[in-house]
């Protein structure tokens, strides 16, 4: 019997160490091969073909496979490489457009200009609020383009300013708020942090210049292992990208079950889908938008570290989340740190320090609500150009509500007194981990790409769900 109970327990061991994909920058004689010339070309040369499932364009491909070649053999040289790279990239990619190479380029330097600012007088109203500033001067900028005349000449500059500002925003906001972390004398770091040469979405990937010194790697040894997480991460990105092509063709293609904003037309149209296929549709999107994040996620994640930055992942295993506020830190991680750092600090360590409860719920509010609209909001910068700012805000009244839902949410999911773990798998993981599944499942009913429906008619969609209709 204990010889039984032995092997039970090796085999569970024996699982529970099971990897897919071996832990190979744990092996000594691999690390050491990664440290070698030939173990340094094998990787790129790996990492050259694995990247090209995503970077189609050849000229970009060289660039950017040039690039972490560079970083590979010059180490010492990361940051400057870092630096001059996006700049080039800027050039590379519209030198034949000489408005938007200056528009560009001006960006680049305000964004210099600022940090340089907030570390000349610290103490100043700027230097105090330097992302308050920050975001109200873009707020503003905003509301100058909405004003301009359509056929002015002023009109397309504006538009371009705005737009270039959208993508450089929150890279600049990380920027100004990183003076106290080795400022002046290292200012390439902070020009490789503005939009870096492995790619990010308006969220920065990973978050600031601060972090990327905090993760960079400091020798040979932890450059091989750093770079060996980043392949084993891509190759990840590839297997969920080839997986995700099976998923789409078989639930969309061959069972026809619509797409979410699929749904809700027909809902609108008076046409609705069947009651299932409706349950089917919100199900299927909350898995699928956990797959094309994860692949985005992991292809940058994994560049970055080929770069010698050992960064966290951006989603990592959130269908194991038993929380709310668990779920919305694995799904997308580095947005959530961007809510925390810009929003939820500020309101938490500036308001209601004497009542616990509330200043948790506002600081909550903060960032989860406000923060979450004023980012999705100021992202689709073409909707305010094209449909006019009131009816812009009047369109995104949905996602408003989303946003309170969710700050809700995770305010009663923070707050609310929890006591002692259930014991067993059913009930101390399955069930949570269910329940937290079903609120996304169903809240991303307010999330989608179509704009132009009503709030009501996104809870008469919900409601129909429930068998009610209204």
């Amino acid at each position: 019997m204990a010889a039984q109970t032995k092997s039970h327990e090796s085999m569970s061991s024996r699982l529970a160490e099971f990897r897919l994909i071996p832990r190979i920058e744990t092996d000594p004689w691999t690390v050491s091969f990664a440290q070698t010339t030939l173990g340094k070309a094998a990787m790129l040369a790996a990492f050259g073909g694995g990247i090209l499932v995503f970077i189609r364009d050849p000229l970009s491909w060289l660039a950017f496979v040039l690039g972490v070649t560079l970083i590979t053999f010059l180490p010492a040289r990361r940051r400057l490489i870092l630096a001059v790279a996006p700049i080039l990239l800027v050039v590379l990619q519209t030198f034949q457009k000489p408005l938007l190479l200056g528009l560009n380029l001006a960006v680049i330097a305000f964004g210099i200009f600022l940090y340089w600012c907030a570390i000349r007088w610290p103490k100043s109203l700027f230097g105090q609020r330097p992302v308050a500033f920050l975001l109200g001067g873009f707020s503003a900028l905003i509301l100058l383009a909405c004003a301009t005349a359509p056929y002015s000449l002023a009109y397309p500059i504006l538009w371009d300013l705005v737009g270039l500002m959208a993508s450089y925003l929150w890279f600049i906001a990380y920027a100004v708020s990183d003076r106290n972390s080795q400022p002046a004398r290292d200012l390439t770091m902070e020009l490789a942090s503005f939009h870096p040469v492995w790619g990010s979405s308006n969220t920065p990937f990973p978050k600031g210049a601060a972090y990327l010194r905090r993760i960079e790697a400091q020798n040979p040894e932890q450059q091989a292992i750093v770079q060996l997480k980043g392949l084993k991460l891509l190759l990840w990105a590839i297997l969920l990208a080839v997986f995700q092509v099976f998923w789409n063709q078989f639930f969309h293609g061959y069972l026809r079950i619509p797409l979410p904003d699929q749904a809700l037309a027909m809902s609108v149209r008076g046409t609705p889908a069947s009651w299932h296929l409706c349950w089917e549709c919100q199900i299927l999107a909350f898995f699928e938008s956990i797959l094309t994040l994860s692949i985005f996620g992991h292809r940058i994640i994994a560049s970055c570290r080929m770069a010698g930055y050992n960064a966290l992942r951006n989603t990592y295993r959130p269908l194991s989340a038993t929380t709310l506020i668990e779920f919305f830190n694995r799904f997308y991680y580095y947005f959530k740190e961007l809510l925390v750092d810009f929003y939820f600090y500020p309101a938490f360590f500036r308001y209601w320090k004497k009542h616990r409860r509330l200043r948790m719920a506002f600081a909550t509010f903060a960032a989860a609500g406000f923060g979450n609209a004023f980012y999705h909001f100021t992202r689709d910068w073409q909707i305010i150009r094209d449909d006019g700012l009131w009816t812009a805000i009047r369109n995104y009244q949905t996602f408003l509500f989303y946003c309170i839902v969710l700050a809700a949410a995770l305010s009663l999911s923070q707050m609310r007194r929890r006591g002692p773990m259930p014991v067993g798998f059913v009930r101390g993981h399955f069930l949570p981990a269910l329940g937290v599944g079903i609120f996304y499942c169903l809240l991303n009913v307010f999330v989608t790409n179509e704009r132009g429906y009503s709030l009501a008619e996104h809870l008469r969609y919900l409601a129909s769900l429930f068998f009610i209709k209204f």
